[in-house]
């Protein structure tokens, strides 16, 4: 069996993306910021959404690739491209690594930078825990989280509503920032902070 019908038969999820073409580097370079900032995976470019290969036509899909991790991606995101050879066509398949520069920026719609975030097999934009999450996972300084009184509140608080400290939970932060006295900054920081440090323990 070819390595790409492996592949190809795992469908698409957390860590695997087809794209029959490529036509504008900003737009992919979302799914490569999402890789980036999630656990990694790969691309299959000249694979259609059902699976069937037709192929790259030409080198211009390299140096859109080329174009949307490091023009578009910010900072820029590494890759590694490989061009498969499947009967009379070619696919290029990019592998992503989980970035220890993230989180990594793409544009939106509108030209803005923002995080994408890998969820299930779509590319989704991270909210507001998760992009303070990633950037208090790979900055320079070690976490450090001091209970004062409003990080007892923030406990106190997903103790008496049964929450999680997860990344990707979808937490109502105006509400518990107001119930907790804090801004909703603060907020952020003193769940991401309990979740990463749950994560070393």
């Amino acid at each position: 069996m070819h390595p790409l019908d492996e592949m190809i038969a795992e469908g698409e999820h957390l860590h695997q993306d087809f794209k029959y073409f490529l036509s504008d580097a900003r737009k992919i370079a979302r799914s490569v910021a999402a890789f980036a900032n999630t656990d990694g995976g790969r691309l299959l470019i000249g694979v259609k959404d059902n699976g069937k290969v037709v192929g790259i036509k030409n080198d211009e899909d390299i140096h859109m690739i080329e174009a949307a991790a490091q023009v578009f991606c910010k900072p820029e995101v590494d890759y590694e491209p490989r061009i498969w050879e499947y009967g009379t066509r070619r696919v290029l398949e990019v592998w992503i690594e989980p970035s220890p520069r993230a989180p990594h920026t793409a544009p939106d719609e509108n030209g803005k930078p923002t995080v994408y975030i890998r969820k299930a097999d779509e590319n989704k934009v991270a909210s507001a825990v998760e992009r303070r999450y990633l950037e208090l996972k790979f900055a320079q300084e070690p976490v450090a989280l001091v209970v004062s009184k409003p990080q007892q509140r923030i406990l106190d608080y997903f103790a008496a509503h049964n929450l999680p400290f997860e990344p990707g939970y979808r937490y109502d932060i105006p509400r518990i920032a107001f119930s907790c006295l804090m801004s909703e900054r603060e907020c952020t920081d003193a769940i991401c902070k309990v979740i990463l440090l749950n994560e070393t323990i």
